[in-house]
């Protein structure tokens, strides 16, 4: 049977097996950013502004962003950095061990300093992604002491919490629970716009399940803003707060134990998404439902998306949400 990706409707590309098995297909289930919700003006700034305000705390000089949006796709292109946060401390320690190496604390000239951004989201990615690898590639770049000295002053619940002040501004009370000590007015949350109406999804014979990595608080709001309440009940959606965290396929597994479906569709934009579809089907039994998974263009990886999923041998890929509905909607209409 043909796995190779083919174009199977206006901006839906499918395998032949993914095209007959999504027939029967009666729950989806979103990732949220960069699917449900464009978050290009909102949580790839608050990177920006997070490591460029903790630099200059640190007593780092420079004019600008030490890192560009652009940049931090490298980083969500590696996997591993489904939390935003995370990779926001991530990209602080890349300037702390580059000012070592150079013995300077001006990150206009450090951001070009070898290696770059991209040539180290390709070593994170081949050391396994996420902190972890990154914390690897970097490792290596300066003496093992001078490495320790640098994570101990690496203060990552400060970087956190500059993020939260950054996406949520005046409203960080009510998201995160926290004072907004040093970020004042609104948050950049406020940029975020939906990607899907209510209304699209409502309309369409499906019952939907949400998998994120953002917390209730943060999940809501969007929610809110976006104007698709009541779309999801309660124990169909799987926040930070849960405790499930991706790549863990725990939280598809809970979706399917709450809905019940013949044969759900993860839909996410990045390789963690992916991951944790790949690793609910290769753990689940034979009395659990099947997970097709479709990637989601346009997300955090920017351009590299396609080539990404491509590459990792995924089911299914849309350009948006709407699209795939449509094509889905009528794959179902054949069989009923």
């Amino acid at each position: 049977m043909n796995l190779e990706l083919r174009q199977v409707g206006d901006g839906v590309f499918a395998t032949n097996r993914a095209a007959m098995q999504a027939e029967v297909a009666d729950v989806i289930v979103f990732d949220m950013d960069g699917v449900l919700i464009d978050v290009h003006a909102s949580y790839p700034i608050v990177i920006c502004q997070t490591v460029t305000h903790y630099l200059k705390e640190n007593g780092f000089v420079g004019e600008g962003l030490a890192v560009t949006p652009e940049e931090t796709a490298y980083f969500k292109a590696a996997g591993g950095f489904n939390s935003d946060w995370a990779l926001a401390q991530g990209i602080v320690l890349v300037f702390l061990v580059k000012g070592v190496m150079a013995g300077s604390r001006d990150f206009d000239g450090l951001r070009h300093l070898a290696p770059d951004f991209l040539s180290l989201s390709r070593a994170v990615a081949q050391q396994g992604g996420g902190l972890n690898g990154l914390a690897r590639a970097l490792e290596t770049l300066v003496d093992e002491k001078d490495f320790e000295t640098i994570t101990q002053s690496w203060d990552r619940k400060r970087i956190t919490r500059l993020a939260m002040e950054y996406y949520a501004g005046d409203e960080a009370a009510q998201v995160f629970g926290i004072s907004n000590d040093t970020v004042k007015g609104q948050g950049l949350m406020h940029a975020e716009r939906p990607l899907v109406s209510r209304e699209d999804l409502l309309k369409s014979p499906f019952r939907y399940g949400l998998y994120t990595g953002r917390n209730l608080g943060e999940t809501q709001t969007a929610i809110r803003i976006a104007g698709l309440e009541g779309i999801w009940s309660e124990d169909a959606m799987i926040t930070e707060d849960r405790g499930i965290h991706k790549p863990d396929p725990q939280g598809l597994v809970a979706i399917a134990q709450s809905l019940s479906p013949r044969l759900m569709i993860y839909v996410g934009d990045n390789l963690d998404d992916w991951q944790a579809a790949a690793r609910y089907e290769a753990e689940r039994s034979l009395d659990d439902p099947p997970c097709l998974f479709c990637g989601m263009l346009g997300g955090s990886p920017g351009p590299l998306a396609y080539a990404l999923f491509q590459d990792r041998g995924v089911d299914l890929m849309a350009h948006s949400v709407k699209q795939l509905l449509a094509w889905l909607t009528h794959r179902r209409q054949r069989t009923d």
